[in-house]
């Protein structure tokens, strides 16, 4: 089964980082996100992948051929203008032969489930997962036996709070392409855009099975938060071996450390991934991610994420108090 990846977006909620790195390829537990999740889709028997390209585009598609070139089949389509999801999977319909299911993974979901279940089913599925803020999201209204019954993108008043996590398995595909046809043809948009979730409700009415999955967990790389988050359930998922020639640094599990870091008099985790080349000097790192070729001296860092080549310097102080002294610095 083809897999197709929608990574065309500009991560504006992710700048300045988004400004020079496509969020896809920001640095997430050792490797970019984009990376933990096709490893994951590759561990899972998929092994033919469509990626829909947009925002830094070249920087995206050089990284996939390096990395994943000799190993799976790719396949590039370029989403100019960006218009949305629905528009962004409109645009791999020459790649599929007629009504061939096929996946769809978002390119900044990171989220695990039951592959065996999307293996062997012979029905549409929409992965789901139950969440407090359901307007925030595309929404499922589902019946009996897992049926879904109405599919709404960020609905003003929700009724449901199983959430769209990005996760859909498509087995009528000539269905969703004509769907899709549909809102492009007629100008149907939900909030700006083409709403895949829009699609996949015409099909519902029109009596096409769709089932929910719900998925084990799910995040939602979108911001800082989720992004530090990611960081800390990948170390959690598979710790990396701590490392034994820093003799003047504490190293508090989990941490990603690279052996060409050069760390002194530090005190370093947990949960803190570094880049490659990163340089850390009388400072304390704390559930952070730093960008490669980084230099980070006299400070204190806690949830952050600060981008490569990057140099902080805090302030030294020598002081002489007394008793009964209050000092901020």
């Amino acid at each position: 089964m083809k897999v197709v990846l929608p990574v065309a977006g500009a991560g504006m909620h992710l700048r300045p980082h988004t400004y020079t790195h496509p969020k896809p390829l920001l640095p997430i537990a050792g490797k970019p996100l984009l990376s933990h999740i096709v490893d994951d889709l590759i561990q899972a028997g998929f092994s033919e992948f469509i990626f829909v390209l947009g925002y830094l585009s070249e920087k995206v598609r050089s990284y996939l051929l390096s990395t994943y070139e000799e190993r799976v089949t790719l396949h590039f389509v370029l989403q100019e203008p960006r218009q949305g999801l629905a528009h962004a999977i409109y645009l791999t319909r020459d790649h599929f032969a007629e009504n061939e299911p096929f996946l769809i993974l978002l390119g900044d979901t990171l989220l695990q489930v039951e592959w065996n279940l999307v293996h062997s089913a012979t029905h549409t599925l929409v992965g789901v997962a139950s969440v407090s803020t359901p307007s925030a999201f595309g929404i499922a209204e589902i019946g009996e036996n897992g049926r879904v019954l109405r599919l709404t993108e960020k609905p003003l008043i929700p009724r449901s709070n199983q959430a769209l996590v990005g996760l859909y398995r498509i087995q009528e595909s000539a269905a969703l392409f004509e769907a899709i046809a549909y809102l492009l043809e007629h100008r149907i948009t939900s909030h700006g855009e083409y709403q895949l979730t829009d699609a996949l409700d015409r099909m519902a009415q029109q009596g096409i099975p769709i089932y929910a999955l719900p998925v084990r967990y799910w995040l939602d790389c979108e911001r800082k938060e989720a992004l530090l988050e990611a960081n800390r359930t990948l170390l959690d998922k598979n710790p990396p071996p701590l490392p034994t020639d820093y003799p003047h640094t504490v190293l508090i599990p989990p941490v990603y450390i690279p052996p060409s870091c050069k760390l002194y008099r530090a005190i370093i985790g947990p949960y803190v991934s570094l880049g490659e080349g990163v340089e850390i000097q009388n400072a304390i790192i704390q559930n952070s991610i730093i960008g490669a070729y980084s230099r980070v001296r006299n400070l204190l860092l806690r949830e952050s994420v600060i981008g490569g080549d990057s140099f902080l310097v805090g302030r030294e102080s020598a002081l002489n108090l007394g008793e009964n002294t209050v000092m901020e610095l």
